[in-house]
């Protein structure tokens, strides 16, 4: 049995933080129920390339990315009927999870007031930019529209990526970090919540922002210039060095020198066991102050190898080291299939698709995905109908109306 199996999720999702955590749930059991827009759906439906099947059928790479095994429903939230709808379901759940803007579940009047009155024991959880208001203040920035770049930004991670010279502009690294980790810490609180809930009983509530996410993610960075009243070098590690890519024969290779004890083994790595006491070297804190001196031996010494050497010469010494892989590399790495971390799943629309694993593992649980994505209002009528108790013509009623949607 799965650690989430018999625990209903009623998803009020758009985009990709809501999505990937609400996904996370699924992979370990929970049944998920995503409610969509009637017509155009999630505009993660939307986002990446899309591939057509022989039937004419099509699939989006973010369709697969994060809705696999969900189910999904369309109900227009924003008429009366379809507010009924959504607090019905809630009633029939163990968690409401949203990502949605909170003066617009404000304005549906989806509080966690609302969603405990229909069900007194339900956990109510929330992703958004800066937070809801219900547990501690929002904030000045409180209902200001937020993606992913915008809460790295105001958490100084733009300023961390390296540039060339001495550029002072910031720079994206590209990555969804304040989606994915502000997904993760959702589902913490959520298990957590649903283990309080169990132990004490009553409705729980869990609110996190992306903005608070970013800052705890840029915690050292933050800590090191508050003490220090000086950031660290864009790029580099504030505490450690060598730390980051080197330029070696054929690529580059990561090598991460932590504390003395490393030092010493990679000075003698290098053949410059000597360089072990120098004074501008001896300690983590003199290495840091002297970086650009450093770096410049370590790839003076790096330049004369292959990548594989490197990592050889440094293995053998215990000291931390790989090749920086391209994407197409990680791809065909030998590690990313031992940890069951690339499956390749047959999609009903357009057949077979490699897809990345599940990245926590438990003993007795399966890794491969659950189901494959849904398509918009696929589940509407046996949802309405299983636990609402709806005929099937009150539901064609309703889709007459534009309520709900449903399979094309």
């Amino acid at each position: 049995m799965l650690p989430l199996e018999g625990i209903r999720v009623l998803a009020l999702e758009q985009y990709y933080a809501g999505n990937i955590g609400s996904l996370i749930l699924r992979r370990f059991g929970a049944e998920v129920i995503k409610v969509e827009m009637p017509g155009a759906g999630d505009a993660m439906r939307h986002i990446g390339p899309r591939d057509e099947g022989a039937d004419g059928h099509s699939r989006s790479l973010s369709e697969l990315r994060v809705m696999l095994g969900k189910k999904s429903v369309a109900v227009d939230m924003g008429t009366p009927e379809g507010k009924a709808i959504v607090l019905g379901l809630a009633a029939k759940s163990d968690v409401v999870w949203s990502n949605m803007k909170p003066s617009s579940l404000r304005k549906l009047g989806f509080t966690f007031e609302a969603f405990q009155q229909a069900n007194p024991e339900i956990i109510y959880t929330t992703l958004s930019g800066f937070g809801h208001d219900d547990v501690v203040p929002d904030g000045p920035m409180g209902d200001w529209v937020a993606f992913d770049i915008i809460a790295q930004g105001l958490a100084g991670l733009q300023f961390r990526v390296e540039t060339e010279g001495e550029s002072d502009e910031p720079r994206y690294n590209g990555l969804a970090l304040g989606d994915q980790v502000t997904a993760l810490q959702a589902v913490i609180g959520t298990v957590m919540a649903l283990y309080k809930r169990k132990r004490d009983g009553g409705a729980q509530r869990v609110d996190v922002a992306m903005h608070d996410a970013m800052l705890q993610l840029n915690e050292l960075s933050l800590a090191f210039t508050d003490w220090t009243g000086k950031p660290p070098s864009r790029g580099r590690s504030s505490t450690s060095s060598p730390y980051g890519a080197f330029r070696s024969k054929d690529g580059f290779v990561n090598i991460a020198v932590g504390g003395t004890p490393v030092w010493r083994r990679f000075a003698r790595a290098m053949g410059r066991p000597e360089l072990a006491d120098d004074p501008r070297f001896r300690e983590a804190r003199s290495r840091v102050a002297n970086n650009s001196e450093l770096e410049a031996i370590v790839t003076g010494w790096s330049l004369l190898h292959t990548t594989d050497e490197v990592v050889a010469m440094l293995h053998a010494e215990g000291v931390p080291s790989a090749p920086v892989y391209t994407l197409p590399q990680v791809l065909e790495s030998p590690q990313v299939p031992a940890r069951n971390m690339l499956y390749t799943i047959d999609d009903a629309a357009i057949g077979p698709r490699r897809v990345l694993g599940n990245p926590i593992k438990l003993a007795g649980v399966p890794d491969e995905p659950s189901g494959t994505a849904p398509d918009i209002a696929r589940d509407t009528r046996a949802v309405l109908a299983e636990l609402l108790g709806m005929d099937q013509s009150r539901i064609e009623e309703l889709a007459c109306a534009g309520i709900v949607g449903l399979p094309a």
